[in-house]
C-alpha cells in the first residue's frame, strides 16, 4: 500500500528540490528510515537527498510506465468490446 501511495503522489506532484520537503514526503509515505542514517544519539542523521531524489525518480518512472500500461489495456478491451458489438 505505501509504494502505491508515493506512485500515486510522484504522478501528480514533482520531486522536492528542498531537503525540508523531500524530508516531509519521505516520512510521509513512511521511508524517511531508509534515507537517513541511525546515529548513536539515538535520532536520525542527515537526509541523504541526491540518493533519494534518484531512488523516487525510479519510482515516479516505474508509476509512469504502469500508468501508460493500464490506459492501453483499458483501450485495448475498450476495442474489443466496440468489435464485438458490431
Amino acid at each position: 500500500m505505501r509504494t502505491l501511495q508515493l506512485k500515486l503522489i510522484l504522478l501528480f506532484r514533482p520531486i522536492p528540490n528542498d531537503d525540508i520537503k523531500l524530508r516531509e514526503l519521505l516520512n510521509k509515505v513512511g521511508l524517511i528510515e531508509r534515507f537517513t542514517p541511525y546515529v548513536a544519539s539515538g535520532g536520525r542523521g542527515p537526509l541523504r537527498g541526491e540518493e533519494a531524489r534518484e531512488w523516487l525518480e525510479r519510482r515516479r518512472n516505474e508509476a509512469i510506465a504502469e500508468l501508460t500500461l493500464a490506459v492501453a489495456a483499458i483501450a485495448m478491451v475498450a476495442a474489443i468490446v466496440a468489435a464485438v458489438r458490431s
